[in-house]
C-alpha cells in the first residue's frame, strides 16, 4: 500500500511525562488515527483488493451468529474501504457501488448483532423452558408426595385416636387403682386402730378368758352330775 502525503508542518518535539494509557484513552488515538489515514489520498493495489474481497467473502460464508463471536468486524470493516477505494481502470465502481460497500459493513455489523440477540433471545427461551420443565417436575413431586403424606397423617390419626381411648382407659384403671389404694389405706388405719385398742385391753381379755374356762369346768361338771342323776332315774320311772 503507497500513501501520497502532501507536506506536513511537524511542531517540534515536547518531551510528554509517560502516563500508564487507559483503555478509552487507546482507542480514542486509534479511532482518531485511522480517521486521519483515510483523509490521505490512499492508493490500494489490486492484490490488496483481492485479499480484501476474499476476506468479505470469508466472512459472508459464516453464519451472521458466528461471525459476530469470530470478532472479525474491525478487519474487515478495513477490507471494504479498500474495496470502495479500490480505483482500477476496468474495475472502477461506481460512486453509488462505493456508498453501497461502506453501507454493507454497517448492515453486516447491524446483522450480526441483530442474528446474536435472536439467538441470545432464543437461549433464553430454552433455558426459561428448562427451568419450567425442571419446576413442573418438582412440582409433580410435590403433589405425589402430598398425597402420600396426607395418607399417612390419616393413618397416624387413627393411632393417635386409638391411642387416645387407651390413654383415657389407663387413666382410669388409674383412677380405679389410686380409690382402692385409698380404700385399703383407710380399712388399715381403722384396723390399726381397733387393733391397738384390742392389745390396750388385751390382760383385761386373757383374764376373762380364764375365769371363762373355769366356769365353763364348773357348769360342764354341772352338767354332767344333772345328767347322770336323770339316767338314774330312768329305769325307776
Amino acid at each position: 500500500m503507497h500513501l501520497c502525503i502532501s507536506m506536513i508542518s511537524i511542531p517540534p518535539f515536547q518531551a510528554i511525562e509517560p502516563e500508564e494509557p487507559t483503555e478509552e484513552d487507546m482507542n480514542t488515538f486509534f479511532t482518531s488515527l485511522e480517521s486521519k489515514l483515510w483523509s490521505f489520498n490512499t492508493i490500494f493495489s489490486r492484490e490488496e483488493a483481492k485479499e480484501a474481497l476474499a476476506k468479505v467473502e470469508k466472512a459472508l460464508n459464516m453464519t451472521p451468529v458466528n461471525f459476530y463471536d469470530s470478532g472479525k468486524l474491525s478487519p474487515l470493516k478495513h477490507a471494504f474501504k479498500i474495496l470502495a477505494s479500490f480505483d482500477c481502470s476496468s474495475t472502477t465502481l461506481t460512486m453509488e457501488q462505493k456508498k453501497e460497500l461502506l453501507a454493507m459493513e454497517e448492515s453486516l455489523k447491524e446483522l450480526a448483532d441483530r442474528a446474536a440477540k435472536a439467538l441470545q433471545d432464543k437461549n433464553f427461551l430454552t433455558e426459561k423452558e428448562s427451568i419450567k420443565l425442571t419446576i413442573t417436575h418438582k412440582l409433580d413431586r410435590n403433589v405425589i408426595r402430598y398425597k402420600e403424606v396426607e395418607s399417612e397423617v390419616k393413618q397416624v390419626e387413627k393411632k393417635l385416636a386409638a391411642l387416645h381411648v387407651q390413654v383415657e382407659e389407663a387413666q382410669k384403671e388409674r383412677e380405679n387403682m389410686l380409690a382402692e389404694r385409698k380404700e385399703i389405706f383407710k380399712s388399715s388405719k381403722e384396723m390399726k386402730m381397733e387393733l391397738e385398742a384390742l392389745e390396750k385391753q388385751w390382760a383385761e381379755y386373757e383374764a376373762m378368758a380364764k375365769v371363762a374356762e373355769e366356769e365353763e369346768s364348773i357348769v360342764l361338771a354341772e352338767w354332767g352330775r344333772i345328767k347322770d342323776f336323770i339316767s338314774s332315774i330312768k329305769g325307776k320311772i
